[in-house]
């Protein structure tokens, strides 16, 4: 299951849970790619991974691609992430791999929404909190 929606400004909010087909992996990347080109200029994206726990081989590869292509336009990207220890490694080297020092991985909402928050408009900014406060707890 995957959400991935640009309601205002530069922010690009996405949330993804595991387990995810080889198509649902497919379609996430059409959408994520269709979405954040909708948005002008460069962009900002909010990732929730709290309901994700390992991915597979080939979307970690598919991700790192992703995320290598798009660098240029990212302005700053935070993960949020759960406790688990191993797939904090797998994000990392997701992380690592992209090559831009402007991307995260958080596992408190607090730290992640200050960090983005220095970027971000007023109203880009109520957009985190509602989108933030909106995930499973």
């Amino acid at each position: 299951m995957y959400t991935v929606e640009h309601h205002t400004g530069k922010l690009c909010e996405v949330r993804l849970a595991t387990p995810l087909s080889e198509a649902e992996l497919q379609s996430f990347v059409h959408d994520l790619t269709r979405v954040v080109g909708g948005i002008p200029g460069k962009y900002v994206g909010v990732t929730d991974l709290m309901e994700a726990h390992l991915f597979p081989p080939d979307a970690t590869q598919m991700m790192i691609q992703y995320m290598s292509s798009s660098s240029p336009r990212v302005v700053r990207s935070g993960i949020l992430i759960g406790e688990s220890a191993t797939f904090a490694l797998q994000v990392e080297r997701v992380l690592r791999s992209s090559n831009n020092d402007n991307r995260r991985a958080f596992r408190r909402v607090d730290e992640l929404e200050t960090w983005l928050g220095e970027v971000l408009s007023m109203d880009e900014r109520v957009r985190l909190r509602r989108f933030l406060s909106s995930r499973k707890m």
